[in-house]
Protein backbone atom coordinates (compact mmCIF):
# COMPACT_ATOMS: atom_id res chain seq x y z
CA UNK A 1 0.00 0.00 0.00
CA UNK A 2 1.67 3.43 -1.21
CA UNK A 3 1.70 6.59 1.28
CA UNK A 4 -1.29 8.29 -0.63
CA UNK A 5 -3.34 4.97 0.05
CA UNK A 6 -2.24 4.72 4.27
CA UNK A 7 -2.71 8.72 4.36
CA UNK A 8 -6.47 8.40 2.66
CA UNK A 9 -7.55 5.54 5.09
CA UNK A 10 -6.41 7.24 7.48
CA UNK A 11 -7.59 10.96 7.60
CA UNK A 12 -11.06 8.91 6.09
CA UNK A 13 -11.23 6.84 9.33
CA UNK A 14 -10.29 10.11 11.39
CA UNK A 15 -12.83 12.22 9.52
CA UNK A 16 -15.48 9.65 10.25
CA UNK A 17 -15.74 11.53 14.15
CA UNK A 18 -16.60 14.85 11.71
CA UNK A 19 -18.59 13.06 9.81
CA UNK A 20 -20.80 11.75 12.52
CA UNK A 21 -21.39 15.22 13.77
CA UNK A 22 -22.17 16.38 10.46
CA UNK A 23 -25.00 13.86 9.98
CA UNK A 24 -26.19 14.22 13.58
CA UNK A 25 -26.87 17.80 12.92
CA UNK A 26 -28.23 17.31 9.81
CA UNK A 27 -30.65 14.79 10.65
CA UNK A 28 -31.26 14.76 14.43
CA UNK A 29 -30.29 18.45 15.73
CA UNK A 30 -31.76 20.31 13.22
CA UNK A 31 -35.21 18.67 12.82
CA UNK A 32 -35.32 17.78 16.10
CA UNK A 33 -34.99 21.68 17.00
CA UNK A 34 -35.04 23.65 14.04
CA UNK A 35 -39.28 24.61 13.13
CA UNK A 36 -39.96 23.59 9.24
CA UNK A 37 -40.17 27.04 8.47
CA UNK A 38 -36.69 27.57 9.15
CA UNK A 39 -35.02 24.43 8.23
CA UNK A 40 -35.06 25.30 4.24
CA UNK A 41 -33.14 28.87 5.26
CA UNK A 42 -30.11 26.95 7.10
CA UNK A 43 -28.47 26.27 3.62
CA UNK A 44 -28.54 29.33 1.89
CA UNK A 45 -27.94 31.03 5.07
CA UNK A 46 -24.91 29.05 5.08
CA UNK A 47 -23.69 29.79 1.64
CA UNK A 48 -24.35 33.45 1.97
CA UNK A 49 -21.81 33.53 4.73
CA UNK A 50 -19.42 31.35 2.97
CA UNK A 51 -19.68 33.45 0.01
CA UNK A 52 -18.90 36.61 1.63
CA UNK A 53 -15.73 34.89 3.67
CA UNK A 54 -14.38 33.96 -0.16
CA UNK A 55 -11.25 35.86 -0.10
CA UNK A 56 -10.47 34.33 2.74
CA UNK A 57 -10.92 30.93 1.78
CA UNK A 58 -9.07 31.78 -1.75
CA UNK A 59 -6.32 32.70 0.16
CA UNK A 60 -6.04 29.52 1.97
CA UNK A 61 -6.04 27.94 -0.99
CA UNK A 62 -3.45 29.96 -2.21
CA UNK A 63 -1.47 29.59 0.77
CA UNK A 64 -2.26 25.73 0.73
CA UNK A 65 -0.62 25.40 -2.80
CA UNK A 66 2.44 27.79 -2.02
CA UNK A 67 3.67 25.45 1.29
CA UNK A 68 3.12 22.09 -0.44
CA UNK A 69 5.86 22.59 -3.68
CA UNK A 70 8.26 24.49 -0.79
CA UNK A 71 7.26 21.06 1.51
CA UNK A 72 7.63 18.48 -1.12
CA UNK A 73 11.18 20.64 -2.20
CA UNK A 74 12.57 20.20 1.45
CA UNK A 75 12.56 24.14 2.12
CA UNK A 76 11.27 24.41 5.70
CA UNK A 77 12.62 27.50 6.68
CA UNK A 78 10.38 29.04 4.12
CA UNK A 79 7.53 27.79 4.47
CA UNK A 80 7.96 28.83 8.26
CA UNK A 81 8.08 32.51 6.81
CA UNK A 82 5.47 31.98 4.59
CA UNK A 83 3.22 31.01 7.22
CA UNK A 84 3.82 33.84 9.26
CA UNK A 85 3.20 36.04 6.64
CA UNK A 86 -0.17 33.95 5.54
CA UNK A 87 -1.32 34.37 9.35
CA UNK A 88 -1.04 38.11 9.11
CA UNK A 89 -2.81 38.29 6.06
CA UNK A 90 -5.40 36.12 6.70
CA UNK A 91 -6.30 38.38 10.03
CA UNK A 92 -6.24 41.35 7.68
CA UNK A 93 -9.04 39.78 5.54
CA UNK A 94 -11.35 38.63 7.91
CA UNK A 95 -11.64 41.78 9.60
CA UNK A 96 -12.64 42.99 6.17
CA UNK A 97 -14.71 40.03 5.19
CA UNK A 98 -16.54 40.47 8.32
CA UNK A 99 -17.33 43.91 8.03
CA UNK A 100 -18.92 43.63 4.43
CA UNK A 101 -21.09 40.51 5.95
CA UNK A 102 -22.82 42.60 8.61
CA UNK A 103 -23.48 45.44 6.62
CA UNK A 104 -25.44 42.72 4.03
CA UNK A 105 -26.70 40.27 6.25
CA UNK A 106 -29.96 42.15 7.80
CA UNK A 107 -31.18 42.43 3.98
CA UNK A 108 -30.59 39.07 3.32
CA UNK A 109 -32.02 37.04 6.50
CA UNK A 110 -35.08 39.10 5.98
CA UNK A 111 -35.20 38.26 1.86
CA UNK A 112 -35.04 33.89 3.10
CA UNK A 113 -37.18 34.62 6.04
CA UNK A 114 -35.15 34.29 8.96
CA UNK A 115 -36.05 36.41 12.25
CA UNK A 116 -33.16 34.55 14.44
CA UNK A 117 -30.62 37.52 13.96
CA UNK A 118 -27.89 36.08 16.27
CA UNK A 119 -28.22 33.09 13.84
CA UNK A 120 -27.56 35.02 10.85
CA UNK A 121 -24.36 36.68 13.11
CA UNK A 122 -23.14 33.11 14.38
CA UNK A 123 -23.72 31.63 10.51
CA UNK A 124 -21.21 34.79 9.35
CA UNK A 125 -18.70 33.86 12.59
CA UNK A 126 -18.97 30.41 11.89
CA UNK A 127 -18.19 31.36 7.49
CA UNK A 128 -15.28 33.65 7.99
CA UNK A 129 -13.98 31.37 10.89
CA UNK A 130 -14.23 28.03 8.39
CA UNK A 131 -12.03 29.89 6.14
CA UNK A 132 -9.55 31.01 8.21
CA UNK A 133 -8.88 27.69 9.94
CA UNK A 134 -7.84 26.08 6.30
CA UNK A 135 -4.93 28.50 6.40
CA UNK A 136 -3.99 26.58 9.45
CA UNK A 137 -4.56 22.46 8.75
CA UNK A 138 -3.84 23.36 5.08
CA UNK A 139 -0.24 24.05 6.38
CA UNK A 140 -0.41 20.75 8.55
CA UNK A 141 -1.64 18.98 4.90
CA UNK A 142 0.88 20.73 2.86
CA UNK A 143 3.49 19.46 5.20
CA UNK A 144 1.90 15.56 4.97
CA UNK A 145 1.42 15.86 8.94
CA UNK A 146 -1.88 13.59 8.22
CA UNK A 147 -1.43 12.11 11.65
CA UNK A 148 -1.81 15.27 13.62
CA UNK A 149 -4.26 16.44 11.39
CA UNK A 150 -6.45 13.34 11.84
CA UNK A 151 -6.18 14.30 15.45
CA UNK A 152 -7.15 17.53 15.42
CA UNK A 153 -10.07 16.62 13.15
CA UNK A 154 -11.51 14.04 15.82
CA UNK A 155 -10.72 16.09 18.52
CA UNK A 156 -12.76 19.10 17.06
CA UNK A 157 -15.86 16.68 16.19
CA UNK A 158 -16.28 16.27 19.64
CA UNK A 159 -16.31 20.04 20.49
CA UNK A 160 -18.85 21.01 17.75
CA UNK A 161 -21.01 18.02 19.02
CA UNK A 162 -20.61 19.42 22.82
CA UNK A 163 -21.68 23.19 21.52
CA UNK A 164 -24.76 21.75 19.69
CA UNK A 165 -26.08 19.72 22.22
CA UNK A 166 -25.72 22.17 25.23
CA UNK A 167 -26.77 24.94 22.48
CA UNK A 168 -29.53 24.12 20.24
CA UNK A 169 -32.22 23.08 23.47
CA UNK A 170 -31.87 26.74 24.37
CA UNK A 171 -31.94 28.24 21.00
CA UNK A 172 -32.09 26.69 17.97
CA UNK A 173 -30.93 27.91 14.74
CA UNK A 174 -28.28 29.85 16.74
CA UNK A 175 -27.18 26.72 18.37
CA UNK A 176 -26.91 25.25 15.53
CA UNK A 177 -24.30 27.90 14.10
CA UNK A 178 -22.46 28.04 17.48
CA UNK A 179 -21.45 24.72 16.84
CA UNK A 180 -20.03 25.27 13.23
CA UNK A 181 -18.20 28.38 14.50
CA UNK A 182 -16.63 26.14 17.31
CA UNK A 183 -14.93 23.44 15.38
CA UNK A 184 -12.76 25.77 13.17
CA UNK A 185 -11.83 27.79 16.36
CA UNK A 186 -10.85 24.99 17.43
CA UNK A 187 -8.87 23.34 14.71
CA UNK A 188 -6.82 26.96 14.17
CA UNK A 189 -6.07 26.58 18.15
CA UNK A 190 -4.43 22.67 17.73
CA UNK A 191 -3.25 23.37 14.60
CA UNK A 192 -1.04 25.93 15.89
CA UNK A 193 0.25 23.75 18.65
CA UNK A 194 0.75 20.77 15.97
CA UNK A 195 2.91 23.32 13.76
CA UNK A 196 4.77 24.08 16.94
CA UNK A 197 8.18 22.25 15.49
CA UNK A 198 7.77 23.25 11.96
CA UNK A 199 7.12 26.79 13.05
CA UNK A 200 10.71 26.26 15.04
CA UNK A 201 13.22 25.61 12.06
CA UNK A 202 15.31 28.74 11.41
CA UNK A 203 13.47 30.93 8.58
CA UNK A 204 14.66 31.08 5.18
CA UNK A 205 13.50 34.29 3.32
CA UNK A 206 10.71 33.97 0.88
CA UNK A 207 8.95 37.09 0.74
CA UNK A 208 10.02 39.14 -2.34
CA UNK A 209 8.39 40.51 -5.30
CA UNK A 210 8.83 37.58 -7.26
CA UNK A 211 6.99 35.71 -4.74
CA UNK A 212 4.82 38.20 -4.06
CA UNK A 213 3.86 38.59 -7.89
CA UNK A 214 3.08 34.86 -7.76
CA UNK A 215 1.22 34.85 -5.19
CA UNK A 216 -0.60 37.28 -6.35
CA UNK A 217 -1.27 35.83 -9.46
CA UNK A 218 -2.15 32.77 -8.09
CA UNK A 219 -4.45 34.19 -5.97
CA UNK A 220 -6.72 36.26 -8.62
CA UNK A 221 -6.88 32.83 -10.63
CA UNK A 222 -8.09 30.68 -7.06
CA UNK A 223 -10.46 33.59 -6.15
CA UNK A 224 -11.87 33.37 -9.92
CA UNK A 225 -11.63 29.56 -9.65
CA UNK A 226 -13.67 29.75 -6.33
CA UNK A 227 -16.69 32.64 -6.68
CA UNK A 228 -17.89 31.12 -9.81
CA UNK A 229 -19.25 27.79 -7.44
CA UNK A 230 -20.30 29.61 -4.74
CA UNK A 231 -21.81 32.49 -6.70
CA UNK A 232 -23.87 29.33 -8.08
CA UNK A 233 -24.50 27.73 -4.98
CA UNK A 234 -25.70 30.67 -3.84
CA UNK A 235 -28.26 31.40 -6.39
CA UNK A 236 -29.69 27.80 -6.23
CA UNK A 237 -30.21 27.78 -2.35
CA UNK A 238 -31.80 31.05 -2.90
CA UNK A 239 -34.04 30.25 -5.99
CA UNK A 240 -34.95 27.24 -4.23
CA UNK A 241 -35.82 29.20 -0.74
CA UNK A 242 -37.58 31.65 -2.83
CA UNK A 243 -39.51 29.24 -5.33
CA UNK A 244 -40.59 26.87 -3.07
CA UNK A 245 -43.21 26.70 0.32
CA UNK A 246 -41.42 26.32 3.54
CA UNK A 247 -42.48 22.73 3.69
CA UNK A 248 -41.43 21.86 0.74
CA UNK A 249 -37.50 23.69 0.69
CA UNK A 250 -37.70 21.93 4.49
CA UNK A 251 -38.39 18.51 2.40
CA UNK A 252 -35.31 19.57 0.39
CA UNK A 253 -32.97 20.26 3.08
CA UNK A 254 -33.53 16.75 4.95
CA UNK A 255 -33.68 14.74 1.19
CA UNK A 256 -30.77 16.39 0.83
CA UNK A 257 -28.39 15.15 3.83
CA UNK A 258 -28.44 11.91 2.58
CA UNK A 259 -26.48 13.10 -0.26
CA UNK A 260 -23.62 14.76 1.99
CA UNK A 261 -22.66 10.40 2.78
CA UNK A 262 -20.85 10.60 -0.02
CA UNK A 263 -18.52 13.55 1.39
CA UNK A 264 -17.67 10.84 4.10
CA UNK A 265 -15.48 9.14 1.62
CA UNK A 266 -14.52 11.96 -0.78
CA UNK A 267 -13.26 15.06 1.72
CA UNK A 268 -10.84 12.50 2.54
CA UNK A 269 -9.50 12.13 -1.01
CA UNK A 270 -9.67 15.80 -1.74
CA UNK A 271 -7.42 16.28 1.36
CA UNK A 272 -4.78 14.00 0.81
CA UNK A 273 -4.98 14.33 -3.07
CA UNK A 274 -3.77 18.32 -3.12
CA UNK A 275 -0.15 17.94 -1.67
CA UNK A 276 0.27 14.85 -3.77
CA UNK A 277 -0.85 16.38 -6.79
CA UNK A 278 1.33 19.48 -6.07
CA UNK A 279 4.16 17.64 -5.54
CA UNK A 280 3.51 15.64 -8.79
CA UNK A 281 3.33 18.19 -10.95
CA UNK A 282 6.36 20.46 -9.55
CA UNK A 283 8.49 17.16 -10.36
CA UNK A 284 7.08 17.22 -14.16
CA UNK A 285 4.79 14.09 -13.14
CA UNK A 286 0.68 13.96 -14.44
CA UNK A 287 -1.43 14.04 -12.02
CA UNK A 288 -4.03 12.60 -14.29
CA UNK A 289 -3.54 9.09 -12.27
CA UNK A 290 -4.84 10.57 -8.55
CA UNK A 291 -8.19 11.96 -10.52
CA UNK A 292 -8.83 9.09 -12.05
CA UNK A 293 -8.80 6.93 -8.52
CA UNK A 294 -10.87 9.65 -6.65
CA UNK A 295 -13.04 9.92 -9.07
CA UNK A 296 -13.26 5.92 -10.02
CA UNK A 297 -14.05 5.20 -6.59
CA UNK A 298 -16.45 8.04 -5.70
CA UNK A 299 -18.64 6.77 -8.86
CA UNK A 300 -18.57 3.16 -7.33
CA UNK A 301 -19.84 4.66 -3.76
CA UNK A 302 -22.40 7.40 -5.67
CA UNK A 303 -23.52 3.98 -7.48
CA UNK A 304 -24.42 1.82 -4.31
CA UNK A 305 -25.59 4.82 -2.48
CA UNK A 306 -28.02 5.48 -5.17
CA UNK A 307 -29.53 2.24 -5.29
CA UNK A 308 -29.52 2.28 -1.60
CA UNK A 309 -31.58 4.95 -1.48
CA UNK A 310 -33.85 3.93 -4.01
CA UNK A 311 -34.82 0.68 -3.01
CA UNK A 312 -35.16 1.98 1.03
CA UNK A 313 -35.38 5.50 0.98
CA UNK A 314 -38.63 6.13 2.65
CA UNK A 315 -37.77 4.36 5.31
CA UNK A 316 -34.67 6.31 6.30
CA UNK A 317 -36.06 9.29 5.97
CA UNK A 318 -38.66 7.70 8.63
CA UNK A 319 -35.70 7.54 10.92
CA UNK A 320 -35.08 11.11 11.58
CA UNK A 321 -36.94 13.13 14.03
CA UNK A 322 -40.16 14.44 12.21
CA UNK A 323 -38.89 12.29 9.20
CA UNK A 324 -42.62 10.88 8.44
CA UNK A 325 -43.12 14.25 7.76
CA UNK A 326 -40.71 14.33 4.82
CA UNK A 327 -41.51 10.76 3.52
CA UNK A 328 -42.95 11.86 0.42
CA UNK A 329 -39.27 13.66 -0.34
CA UNK A 330 -37.51 10.55 -0.24
CA UNK A 331 -37.75 9.53 -3.85
CA UNK A 332 -35.28 12.66 -4.85
CA UNK A 333 -32.38 10.82 -2.59
CA UNK A 334 -30.83 9.06 -5.41
CA UNK A 335 -31.00 12.03 -8.24
CA UNK A 336 -29.00 14.02 -5.01
CA UNK A 337 -26.59 11.64 -4.66
CA UNK A 338 -26.06 11.85 -8.71
CA UNK A 339 -25.83 15.54 -8.69
CA UNK A 340 -23.16 15.53 -5.69
CA UNK A 341 -21.34 13.05 -7.26
CA UNK A 342 -20.54 14.20 -11.01
CA UNK A 343 -19.41 17.86 -9.05
CA UNK A 344 -17.28 16.24 -6.95
CA UNK A 345 -15.37 14.17 -9.75
CA UNK A 346 -15.16 17.88 -11.64
CA UNK A 347 -13.95 19.18 -8.30
CA UNK A 348 -11.27 16.26 -7.93
CA UNK A 349 -10.16 17.29 -11.64
CA UNK A 350 -10.05 21.12 -10.65
CA UNK A 351 -8.65 20.86 -7.49
CA UNK A 352 -5.73 18.64 -9.35
CA UNK A 353 -4.73 21.63 -11.78
CA UNK A 354 -5.03 24.29 -9.05
CA UNK A 355 -2.72 22.72 -6.91
CA UNK A 356 -0.49 21.89 -10.19
CA UNK A 357 -0.34 26.16 -11.07
CA UNK A 358 -2.94 25.42 -14.37
CA UNK A 359 -5.72 27.27 -14.68
CA UNK A 360 -6.84 27.03 -18.02
CA UNK A 361 -9.66 25.18 -16.92
CA UNK A 362 -11.13 28.77 -15.84
CA UNK A 363 -12.11 29.07 -19.85
CA UNK A 364 -14.91 26.73 -19.38
CA UNK A 365 -15.62 26.96 -15.50
CA UNK A 366 -16.28 30.64 -15.15
CA UNK A 367 -18.88 30.61 -18.51
CA UNK A 368 -20.90 27.85 -17.25
CA UNK A 369 -21.29 29.07 -13.80
CA UNK A 370 -22.01 32.49 -15.27
CA UNK A 371 -24.74 31.50 -17.68
CA UNK A 372 -26.48 28.78 -15.51
CA UNK A 373 -26.94 31.21 -12.75
CA UNK A 374 -28.29 33.34 -14.97
CA UNK A 375 -30.58 31.18 -16.92
CA UNK A 376 -32.04 29.44 -13.20
CA UNK A 377 -33.08 32.74 -12.24
CA UNK A 378 -35.08 34.01 -15.60
CA UNK A 379 -36.69 30.64 -15.13
CA UNK A 380 -37.48 31.16 -11.35
CA UNK A 381 -39.08 34.79 -12.48
CA UNK A 382 -41.53 32.96 -14.59
CA UNK A 383 -42.58 31.20 -11.18
CA UNK A 384 -44.06 27.69 -11.23
CA UNK A 385 -40.74 26.02 -10.45
CA UNK A 386 -41.20 22.95 -8.41
CA UNK A 387 -38.72 20.78 -6.58
CA UNK A 388 -38.47 18.08 -9.74
CA UNK A 389 -37.65 21.13 -12.22
CA UNK A 390 -34.87 22.73 -9.71
CA UNK A 391 -33.28 19.19 -9.63
CA UNK A 392 -33.56 18.79 -13.29
CA UNK A 393 -31.78 22.06 -13.47
CA UNK A 394 -29.19 21.04 -10.79
CA UNK A 395 -28.41 18.12 -12.45
CA UNK A 396 -28.06 19.72 -15.75
CA UNK A 397 -25.31 21.98 -14.88
CA UNK A 398 -23.31 19.24 -12.79
CA UNK A 399 -23.21 17.29 -15.83
CA UNK A 400 -22.30 19.46 -18.12
CA UNK A 401 -19.46 20.63 -15.99
CA UNK A 402 -18.22 16.73 -15.12
CA UNK A 403 -18.55 16.43 -19.01
CA UNK A 404 -16.41 19.11 -19.41
CA UNK A 405 -13.80 18.18 -16.79
CA UNK A 406 -13.58 14.52 -18.18
CA UNK A 407 -13.06 15.95 -21.78
CA UNK A 408 -10.04 17.52 -20.28
CA UNK A 409 -8.35 14.22 -18.49
CA UNK A 410 -8.94 12.49 -21.65
CA UNK A 411 -7.27 14.96 -23.69
CA UNK A 412 -4.56 15.09 -21.05
CA UNK A 413 -4.27 11.18 -20.88
CA UNK A 414 -3.68 11.22 -24.69
CA UNK A 415 -1.48 14.27 -25.08
CA UNK A 416 0.90 12.06 -23.02
CA UNK A 417 0.15 8.82 -24.59
CA UNK A 418 1.23 10.31 -28.07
Amino acid sequence: MDGFARSAILLFLALRAGDFVTLAAGMWFVPRYVSPQDIGAVLPLTSFATFLSLPVFAFAMTMMRESAVLAAAGERGKVRSLLAGMFAVAAAAVAAAAAAAFALLPRFLSAMRVGDTAAGTLAAAAAFLGCVAPVYTDALQALKRFKSLAAVEVAGAAVRFAVMFVAMPLRALAGYFAGQAALPLFRMAASVIALRRDLAVPAKPYWDRTAARRVAATFAAVLAYQAAPMAAALVEQCVLRDSLPGVDSAGYYMASRFSDFLHCLTFPLLLVMFPYTAGAASGGASTRTYVLRCSATALFAAAAMAAVYRLWGGGLMALMPHGEEYAAYAGYMPHLVAITVLTTCQVFYTNAEVSAGRFGFLRWLIPLHVAYPLALLARASAGGLGIGELLAWFGAASALRFAFAAAAVWRDGKRRSV
